[in-house]
Formats: C-alpha cells, structure tokens, sequence
C-alpha cells in the first residue's frame, strides 16, 4: 500500500468515527442543564418566540428549585397547594428528548410545581420513569407526544387555559388528573403503549374527546364535571371502564368496546344524555325530536349505545341501571313508532304506535310490575263506581236498600212498639220459614230417626241466633216508647239527633254494603272472562264485558312483567 493509499485509509476512518460520533451525540449524548430555576431563566431568555430544544437534561438542584420541585414527596397528591410564588415562563416551549431527573434510571417520583407556561408547552418523548406536575397553569396548548415515561404521568391542580392534547404514549402507564381544570378541548389518544386514564375531582368546561380507534387498558372517571360532550368513540378499552358521582352533559359510546364484566357506569349519571356528536359546532344528536328520526342511521347507532349499555347492566345484575336505561331506550322507539305513524299512517302503525304508549303508562315497558297493579287498581275503581249506581243480583235490595232503610224508620216512629218489634216484623217471612222448620223438627219426633231430630235442633237455633241478637241488641238501644208524636216538646229535640244519627249510621252501612258489592262485581269482572251470566242488567251489562277483555289484556302483561323482572 502506497503513501497516497494510507493517508486515504486513515482520512476515512477518521471522517468515519467523526460522522459516528456525530450520530451519538444526536441519539445519546444530552445537553445538561443543572437546575429547573436556570432551565426556566434560559427559556426566557431565548432569542426568539419559541423556545425549541432537543435531547435535554435538567437536573433538579435542591436549593435552587425547592419551590418548584418535588422529589419522591407523595404529599403532592395532597390539595393543599403551596403558596410561594408562581415562576413565569414567557416563551413557546417545544422539547424533543427531554428528561427530567437526579438518577441515572429514571426511576424517581420527579415532580414541577408552581409554574405558569404563558406560551404553548409541547413534550416529545418524555423519557422519565414517574413524572407529575403539581399546580402549573397552561394559558395555551399543551401537548405530549409518544410518552416515554414508564409508570405514570400526573396533573395535580393543573389549570389549562388552552387547549390539552396527548397521543399515543409509547409505554402502559397510568396518565392522572386530579383536581384540574380545563377550559378548552381535552383530547387523548393512544394505539401503543396502551395506557390507563384515571380522571378524579376535575371541571371540563369544553369537550373531552378520547381518540377514535384508540385503545386502552382502563379509564375511570370520579367526581367530576363535563359541561359540553364527552366523547369515547368506537373505542378498545381492555379492563376496565367506570364513571362514578360526576355529572355529565352528552356522552357518546358509540362503537366502543367496553368490558362488560368490569365496567361501572351507574345510568342515573347517563339520563338522557346519550347521543353522537351532530356537527363541527359541538352540537349533538340525542334523537329527542321528530325531525331526529328522519336520520335513520344516527338513531340505530345511539339504540345500539343503549343496548350495550343494557348488556353490561345485566350482567352484573345492576337492576336499578337496566330498568332505567331500559325505559329511556324504550321511550326513543316510542318516539320512533310516532314518528313512522306520523309518516305513513296505517293501522298497522297506529296498533303498534299505542301499544308502546299503552306499556309505557301501564307498567313503564315491564320493568314496574307494582305499577301495572296500580293501573289496574285505578281501572276496577272506575268501573266498580258506574256499577254502583246500577242494580246487581248480587245486592238482595238493590236499589232499594236506601228506600227500604226510610221505610224501617218511618215505621219505628210512627207506631207505638218498640225498634225490635218494627225490626222482627220486617223479618216475619223469614221467621215463618224458621218456624215451620221448627215445626216440622216437633211434628217429627215419633216419625224419624232420633239423629236427624238432634241435629235439626241444633241448626234451626243456630239460623235463628242472628235475628234473635239483632232483635235483642236493638231492645236495649231503643231511645223511644211510643210515637214520636206522642213525645213531649222538650224531648222531641234531643231524641230527633238521636234518630238521625242512628239513621245515618244505618245508613253508611247500607252505603258500604252497596259499594262493596259494586267493587267485588268488578273485580270478579276484571279477573274473570266468561264466567256465566253477568250479574248486572242495562249499559253496564255491555260494559263488564269491555271491562273483563282489558282485565285479561292487562293481567296478562303484567304476568309477563313480573316474570321478566324475576327472571332477570
């Protein structure tokens, strides 16, 4: 090898290791920055708007940064917020390869605090094993990307003035907020690392959006509030997916695949409030109108939302939360079969169109037995009153049980024996029947066997007892001996409530007794289809028999509710 050819050797081994060099110092090697408080004063300090550095290291000093950092200090998770003051950060911030740490693993729980970014704050490859921030404030976009960070990523007591995005963290870590704020769009998607979302204590004033298609290994919600839509569209959530005590404005399922044995979302918190997202101005279709139901793919897919939610209810027996959702699903598909009534008005439509209105009002879909009894209750009322003013073969006196009791009094006091003279003689043909009885029993000692004579006896005395009782009852209770004419001035008055107070209370008997009858009458209609001749004559007659096909109708409908809420 010639002089020339050496030197050429050894120029391209030296021009090698330069460009090798070159290429780990872009991958390996970092920039050192010794403290957070000379990091900040460097951002501020930069020349131009954007302060955009990559492949960085800011090492956390104890002195200088002990208002601004937090170092394995699990108090962080705490409210209580420190009230030194807030160091400002004036410029843009855009970082590639940055780590914040004092150990070479990574590993520490590393913490920023008390910091508002007056600019935008972007993150590329966040390389930290835990990493949180603690009271900062985000006047405009804040924005991570391919998190590298291991274990968990926090926000505690964050305010973000602008706009919150994360995508596609590239580790299985936990991403948590607590207690934060959010006064514009909050976006988060992920198809890498697979991350679990926990969101407790915080305020979303606009919309929350978990990305479309993306996939995650749990997200739980705890006592917070969404005052615009909270979107989870055609999602992969593997373990866990739970919203408890917050209150929401519009949620969106749509296409997301939930785990049905580990998802908790109590129905109360979803009440009206499932729909998709209707257009760019964050208005949103919850099919509640009848112009809703001309897009016919829109309803399908939010009916669709309500079934899987009914799946997941089942199956963990939360009847409660079925039966809720139930009725609300039920009642778009009523609102559906007016709106196809309403479109084409056929019989047939208008069948189907009351009868879903009919099970609303009657049992609320099937899921309240206790209200069709109810309703039922409320139909045999209805029809036991028109009965009541109708004669029944059930009711010995009919419509003349009122006219009979004037009579009775009328007598009492107009003649001079006693009430239970009055009284035995309204009873003399069933007296005479008795005593003929009695009669035979005597005539017949010689003639029969002796059983039949001491049975008789025995039965005729016991027939007998009732109006020998009454008789003896009313004897004791009479207020009158003699006429009432015949009584002197001064005991007309007295002695007159006495028998108008009797009469009424004989009265209200004979008013109950009427009512009564009426009431078993249209029970027994209700309950019975076909049971013989009808006890009732005239209009109610063609009525009890209207009354015992919606009794069947309705019986039957509850039998079949009352079977489904066991079975279930």
């Amino acid at each position: 090898m010639n002089l020339a050819s050496k030197i050429t050797f050894v120029l391209f081994i030296f021009l090698g290791q330069i460009f090798n060099g070159f290429g780990q110092s872009n991958e390996e090697n970092y920039r050192i920055i010794p403290s957070v408080t000379e990091w900040i004063e460097e951002v501020n300090n930069w020349p131009d708007s954007i302060y955009r550095q990559d492949n960085i290291k800011v090492l956390f000093n104890l002195e200088k940064d002990k208002n601004y950092i937090a170092l394995n200090d699990r108090s962080i998770l705490e409210s209580t917020i420190d009230t030194v003051p807030i160091l400002e950060v004036n410029k843009s911030v855009s970082l590639s390869n940055i780590q914040f740490h004092t150990d070479e693993n990574l590993f520490n729980d590393v913490a920023l605090k008390n910091i508002h970014f007056n600019g935008k704050f972007i993150l590329y490859k966040l390389k930290n094993g835990r990493f949180a921030f603690k009271n900062c404030e985000f006047d405009k976009l804040h924005q991570i990307r391919l998190v590298n960070t291991k274990f968990y990523l926090s926000y505690l007591d964050c305010k973000f003035n602008g706009h919150y995005m994360q995508n596609n963290p590239a580790e299985p870590l936990d991403i948590n907020f607590y207690r934060c704020d959010f006064k514009k769009s909050f976006v988060l998607s992920s198809d890498q690392g697979v991350p679990s979302i926990f969101i407790i204590d915080c305020n979303f004033n606009s919309y929350a959006l978990f990305g479309k298609s993306s996939r995650f290994n749990a997200i739980a919600i705890n006592n917070s509030t969404f005052l615009n839509s909270l979107i989870f569209s055609h999602l992969q959530i593997d373990n866990a997916f739970e919203i408890k005590t917050s209150n929401l404005n519009y949620i969106n399922l749509d296409g997301s695949n939930l785990p049905i044995e580990n998802t908790y979302v109590p129905f109360h918190q979803l009440s009206n409030k499932i729909g998709l997202p209707a257009d760019a101005l964050g208005n949103f279709y919850a099919a509640n109108y009848q112009q809703d139901f001309e897009d016919k793919e829109a309803y399908d897919r939010i009916i669709a939302s309500y079934s899987k939610l009914l799946a997941i209810y089942k199956s963990r027996s939360e009847m409660d939360s079925y039966n809720a959702c139930y009725i609300e699903m039920r009642n778009k598909q009523t609102a559906y079969s007016k709106f196809i009534y309403t479109s084409n008005k056929s019989f047939s439509n208008y069948i189907v169109y009351q009868l879903n209105v009919f099970m609303h009002v009657f049992s609320d879909y099937g899921t309240k037995p206790t209200k069709a009894i109810i309703f039922s209750l409320y139909v045999i009322l209805a029809f036991a009153l028109i009965y009541l003013f109708f004669p029944n073969s059930w009711d010995n006196h009919g419509k003349n049980r009122i006219i009979d009791r004037y009579t009775f009094f009328m007598k009492y006091m107009q003649k001079e024996a006693g009430i239970h003279e009055v009284y035995l003689e309204d009873k003399q043909p069933e007296i005479m029947e008795y005593d003929a009885f009695k009669n035979l029993i005597s005539n017949s000692k010689e003639t029969v066997p002796k059983f039949f004579i001491s049975t008789a006896l025995p039965l005729y005395k016991w027939s007998i007892s009732s109006t020998k009782l009454s008789a003896s009852v009313l004897k004791r209770l009479d207020i009158m001996k003699g006429s009432w004419s015949d009584l002197p001035q001064k005991k007309k008055l007295w002695k007159t409530i006495l028998l108008v107070a009797a009469f009424l209370i004989a009265l209200s008997y004979d008013i109950a007794i009427k009512m009564l009858n009426a009431l078993m009458l249209s029970i027994n209609t209700f309950t019975t289809l076909g049971f013989g001749e009808i006890p009732i004559k005239g209009l109610p007659r063609y009525l009890a028999i209207i009354q015992g096909f919606i009794g069947w109708f309705m019986l039957t409908i509850f039998s079949v509710s009352l079977i489904s809420q066991l079975l279930n």
